[in-house]
């Protein structure tokens, strides 16, 4: 091992605070390890991108938008919560748990030593989980214009007249419903032929009528051909959106434009080459055990590519440390990293969530075997006490078989409902066991139960 006499010597260290490397930190700290944490934003991004730039921030404005709160009221609400988990998270991890928290961004010196604010530490092992990035498509002029990434929207002071989003996957969508509702005019650019690219056509193209009905405009099936800025005389900026062909061919103005076209692994700033670990396609590349091509650094959650998910970040670091637990080097105990059920969810109101194959990718692969079947929100009693008028269940089977091969429901609260269906699929168990399961009386959930038991008449019918 190589190792700089004068570093600080740890048996693990974790590059990057956020669900997944810090989990490892403190689990392992728990179970007797000497281990560290490097964090370059401690004060700002502790805790990774979902508890200050994505997930808890973006979801509290979308529900304090829908709960009637001003602009200014939101965003209290939110920087409350984010402060709060924040500085939670901070404590726990130094105070409780007793990881030291290195300050600062860690870069590779070599394979078993890293440098952060010109002071190095070593380290037996280390786990690389700096998470992602926005990626910026090559759109002509996009380096000439100041466009808005979900960092940017999060520090609004006020909502923007006219939003232009170039992007209409879940970021996308998600910001501009909640921004709509704030008053803003929105519209929407998606260079695939549905929004949500991955998800199921009918559940996409259902959420897309009910964002039009609102007054959001959205473009599909033609990607952005150039972006232009323009400073008007009284200094304010007006941003140019231009698409040159296609039956919406024109240009759109807005104030704001914000890029949400996803995101990319994080992993500049390491200087992996100096630790000899190979990087594929943007990603670092790992092995079914999470090892990079050098056994004693590991790499988890988005830096080593899509899916790029809060949850499944966090369940890599879960197999990861059991497998250390066990033994200090691979041995016949581990477990390789098997994808479970990933629940997909997208928080607009209604929300959208969805685990297993769309209907698209099921009838590519068995063909004339696979049922469908609907159940609409509307026929539940519950769904009429709670205004939940517009949405669907949509259960997906194959002829014969109880396996859930996919499931998608669009609703209130289907983001919740939806780990009905991931329990079952992760445990064998299929329709005809959610149909008979006895429910509460009236509860969303009885839409499952419809679900269940019309999936299984129709695939078990002769």
């Amino acid at each position: 091992m190589s190792e700089a006499n004068d570093a600080k010597h740890f048996d693990l260290i974790s590059i990057g605070s956020g669900s997944a490397g810090r989990k490892v930190a403190v689990v392992l700290k728990r179970a007797g390890w000497n281990t560290a944490l490097v964090e370059g934003r401690v004060d700002d991004h502790f805790g990774g991108t979902c508890i200050n730039t994505g997930c808890i921030p973006t979801k509290a404005l979308v529900e304090a938008a829908h709960n009637g709160y001003s602009f200014t009221q939101a965003k209290e609400h939110e920087r409350k919560i984010v402060e709060r988990i924040r500085k939670g998270t901070l404590r726990h991890v130094e105070e409780r748990v007793g990881v030291p928290v290195i300050r600062g961004y860690a870069s590779f010196v070599d394979d078993h030593t890293i440098e952060v604010n010109g002071e190095k530490y070593s380290a037996d092992y280390f786990v690389v989980a700096t998470g992602s990035e926005p990626a910026i498509p090559p759109i002509k002029g996009i380096d000439k214009v100041n466009y808005s990434t979900n960092e940017d929207i999060l520090k609004l002071e006020k909502p923007p007249k006219h939003l232009l989003i170039i992007g209409g996957g879940r970021i996308g969508l998600e910001f501009g419903q909640m921004l709509h509702k704030f008053g803003s005019d929105v519209t929407i650019f998606e260079g695939m032929p549905q929004i949500l690219p991955g998800e199921d056509r009918e559940m996409a193209d259902a959420l897309k009528e009910h964002l039009t009905s609102l007054g959001i405009k959205i473009f599909t099936g033609r990607f952005v051909d150039e972006v232009k800025e323009v400073v008007k005389d009284d200094g304010s900026r007006e941003f140019e959106v231009h698409l040159y062909e296609g039956e919406n061919a024109g240009v759109y103005k807005g104030d704001m434009l914000l890029v949400s076209t996803g995101r990319k692994p994080r992993i500049g700033p390491l200087k992996l080459e100096n630790a000899g670990v190979e990087v594929e396609k943007g990603a670092i590349k790992v092995n079914e055990f999470l090892q990079t091509n050098k056994p004693h650094i590991f790499a988890i959650g988005d830096v080593v590519g899509n899916p790029m998910f809060t949850n499944w970040a966090a369940f890599q670091a879960g197999v990861l440390i059991k497998n250390l637990k066990k033994s200090k080097t691979r041995s016949d105990d581990w477990k390789p990293l098997v994808a479970p059920s990933i629940p997909r969810i997208t928080f607009t109101v209604p929300e959208l969530a969805s685990v297993g194959l769309t209907e698209e990718e099921a009838r590519e692969r068995y063909g004339e075997k696979v049922v469908v079947y609907k159940f609409y929100n509307k026929w539940l009693g519950k769904s009429m006490i709670v205004n939940d008028w517009v949405g669907f269940l949509k259960g997906i089977g194959i002829k014969g078989s109880n396996e859930i091969i996919g499931a998608h429901l669009w609703g209130v609260r289907t983001a919740s409902l939806v780990q009905m269906l991931v329990l079952a699929r992760d445990n064998g168990l299929g329709w005809k066991e959610l149909g008979e399961m006895i429910y509460g009386h009236p509860v969303l959930a009885e839409g499952i139960e419809a679900l269940g038991n019309n999936m299984t008449r129709l695939t078990q019918a002769e």
